[in-house]
């Protein structure tokens, strides 16, 4: 094997446990390169304390296509967030529904209209996009008060956070 063929191969790159072993991943896990966490920026507009916003933007041929294949990767991490210049909210989304819509003219065109909603429950809200960011965004975990003080069993995509203003204190 040359230097190449080992690089990423050392012991010290797989993470452990306190018992020195190797950690398994999840059933649920998805390994690294496959984890993508969008953010949707729009130039103008708020995000609101609770995380509520109504934004738009136009885009050109590339952008959409890169947010579609984005909005893709996201739906498989469970993670997407929005931003604009005065704010940031980040949310855990599952699928909902699509819709479809086209009202052609009497040449034949018109917009074809697509619309994708997700269920989405906001786990971080900021007034300045540039916070410290949380979580798997920001390269340090956190473990919820709850997994060490109750019964409770499933701790996915922080279905604990009741506050997303302050996630750090659930």
């Amino acid at each position: 094997m040359t230097d190449d063929e080992q690089a990423g191969t050392d012991d010290e790159d797989v993470p452990t446990g306190v018992d020195g072993n190797p950690l398994e991943p999840g059933e649920h896990a998805l390994p690294p390169e496959d984890l993508v966490y969008p953010t949707f920026a729009f130039d103008d507009g708020a995000v609101d304390a609770d995380g509520g916003f109504d934004l738009s933007r136009d885009v050109d041929r590339e952008t959409l296509s890169s947010w579609l294949s984005d909005l893709a990767g996201a739906m498989a991490s469970h993670d997407v967030a929005v931003e604009s210049p005065d704010g940031h909210v980040r949310f855990g989304v599952g699928a909902n529904d699509v819709s479809m819509s086209f009202d052609p003219d009497d040449d034949h065109r018109g917009e074809l209209e697509v619309t994708v909603r997700l269920n989405a429950k906001a786990m971080f809200v900021a007034d300045d996009p540039e916070k410290p960011a949380v979580g798997a965004r920001g390269g340090r975990g956190f473990v919820p008060i709850e997994a060490l003080t109750t019964d409770q069993e499933d701790f996915r995509c922080y279905n604990w956070i009741d506050d997303p203003e302050t996630p750090d204190d659930e």
